[in-house]
């Protein structure tokens, strides 16, 4: 009799065991299901362009509202250089788990990428998550004590000297180098490009003396208030708002127009879930009243451009600025290949 009470409790003992062990062992088997939901830690968010730049601001407002909707920390890294390449190149090569995203014009996606050869395909190494913001216009300015008082003098000037112009921009492959480009291929001028991380230090290279034009982003307008710059043309579709009375580059002869939207990606590959999540994370950040003032003071407008959307608008814009850009004669092809 004791011996068969013996064999029931070691057989209820072994049941319990059994009991408590086997989902263990499940969960061993299938770590997926213990898997935390995204997110579970900060995302680092990394810049194209130097703090202070357009890319840098807007993506900065956007943080707040973000941050609400994911529950963690967005962490924000500037990693300037190669007209917002560097940013680029290091989001290509990230895992597609929505841990590393980047804030970046589509200047850098398109225009860099088609007259520099970059370690990434423009097409096919990111997912697009959102487009944010239309750029406000750019324009080629000189300093008011210039001997140039039109654009056409400026233009004559630098045909008749070759190399003696030197320029200021954000960078190499920006809608601002391109734009400048643009008018020395139809011009056949000679000029020297002298490109920085940022739209402020390329702004301040020309009050300081140091270029003889800027193809400048934004901040400029302020110092055409004060009288300090002449602003010869702007690179938009339409004439700016604030400078009614500049024409822009389509006015003036040239095919050209620079399109810029400042946008979120990640690596190609992102999981849908993770994509939603992160989208509709930075819709909210649209709606905050510290991006849409920052719009404001920005002179930038707001974008349309969800992510499916965001990915045909970046194919349709490559194509349209490879025709342009071989039509000026500034590519034969360009210098990286899309997909």
């Amino acid at each position: 009799m004791k011996e068969r009470w013996t064999s029931i409790s070691e057989k209820r003992f072994f049941f319990f065991l059994l009991v408590l062990f086997l989902p263990l062992g499940t969960l061993i088997c299938a770590p997926e299901l213990v898997r935390a939901e995204y997110p579970d830690k900060p995302v680092t968010l990394l810049i194209s362009f130097d703090p202070g730049s357009t890319t840098d601001i807007i993506a900065r407002s956007l943080l707040g509202g973000a941050e609400k909707y994911l529950g963690v920390r967005l962490v924000p890294e500037n990693k300037a250089g190669g007209g917002g390449a560097v940013a680029l190149s290091l989001v290509a090569n990230a895992k597609p788990d929505g841990y590393t995203i980047c804030a970046a014009p589509t200047d850098s996606i398109v225009y860099g990428p088609l007259v520099q050869k970059v370690p990434f395909k423009p097409l096919k190494s990111f997912t697009p998550i959102l487009g944010v913001s239309e750029a406000a216009h750019s324009a080629l300015i000189v300093r008011s004590d210039s001997p140039w008082k039109t654009f056409n003098e400026f233009i004559d000037y630098a045909k008749k000297n070759p190399g003696k112009i030197k320029y200021s921009t954000s960078g190499v492959g920006t809608g601002m180098h391109a734009a400048m480009e643009y008018i020395a291929s139809k011009e056949k001028i000679k000029w020297v490009h002298v490109p920085y991380k940022a739209a402020p230090a390329a702004l301040m290279a020309l009050v300081g003396g140091h270029v003889d034009a800027c193809s400048a982003g934004v901040g400029y307008a302020p110092l055409a208030a004060d009288g300090q710059i002449r602003v010869f043309a702007t690179h938009g579709k339409n004439r700016s708002p604030q400078f009614p009375n500049v024409p822009t580059l389509k006015e003036l002869g040239y095919d050209f127009a620079k399109e810029t939207t400042h946008s979120i990606v990640g690596p190609a590959g992102i999981p849908p879930e993770i994509l939603t999540k992160l989208e509709m994370a930075f819709s909210k950040g649209m709606e905050t009243p510290e991006f849409k003032n920052t719009l404001q003071k920005l002179d930038c407008t707001v974008a349309n451009y969800p992510s499916k959307d965001f990915g045909p608008h970046l194919k349709d814009l490559w194509g349209r600025s490879e025709k342009m850009f071989k039509e000026a004669g500034l590519i034969t092809e360009p210098a990286t290949q899309p997909y």
